[in-house]
């Protein structure tokens, strides 16, 4: 194709008063404002739905913990305790597997965009620190309260050997690695006479 045409296809005509691109332009800058409104549209629907959520789950959440706690005690205690360990393990989990440059501009791009700059990094270490001995204190054999606990194996009934101290070993290596010192399976880990569940 001649480049002259070319040329004279982008210059604007002296007939016309808008140039040969302004539809486009216009259609573009149509589109982006159409996708503009439909994502704010989007964000405030879910706005408005995690607003309901933060009304509804927690009151469920305490109705379910309170009937946890009347017909097995042992497991609603292990439960709410099993929610501290998460946060641990996934701390140290984010730890061991540091993500590379791309990702980390990636969720700084996502946190900016879409969560007002909130960091979607996790939770700081002192906090999780401040969870974790939080967790020894109250839901751990240094307290009286866990030898409720004990009473596991007669509340659930798997049908095999179940070994608690062992399903706490890596947790109790995260703890150690988090606090920077030893954490022994024994003080998180059901205080079940034997250490074993057997039916």
């Amino acid at each position: 194709m001649d480049t002259a045409i070319i040329r004279r296809y982008l210059q604007p005509s002296p007939t016309l008063r808008w140039h040969p691109w302004a539809p486009l332009f216009f259609a573009l800058l149509l589109l982006a404002f159409v996708f503009y409104l439909g994502a704010q549209w989007g964000f405030s629907a879910g706005n408005r739905l995690a607003g309901e959520m933060m009304v509804t789950l927690p009151a469920g959440d305490i109705f379910f913990r309170a009937e946890e706690a009347r017909i097995a005690p042992a497991r609603a205690m292990i439960r709410d305790a099993q929610k501290l360990d998460a946060v641990v393990r996934a701390f140290i989990a984010r730890q061991r597997n540091a993500p590379g440059v791309l990702r980390q501009w990636s969720d700084r791009a996502q946190s900016v965009i879409f969560f007002r700059g909130h960091d979607l990094a996790g939770p700081p270490r002192e906090y999780v620190v401040k969870l974790a001995e939080s967790r020894l204190s109250e839901y751990s054999a240094a307290n009286p309260r866990w030898q409720a606990t004990s009473a596991l194996c007669s509340e659930a009934q798997p049908p095999r050997l179940v070994n608690v101290i062992e399903e706490y070993r890596g947790v109790a290596a995260d703890y150690s690695q988090l606090l920077g010192r030893t954490i022994r399976a024994e003080d998180l880990a059901p205080a079940v006479p034997g250490g074993q569940c057997v039916f």
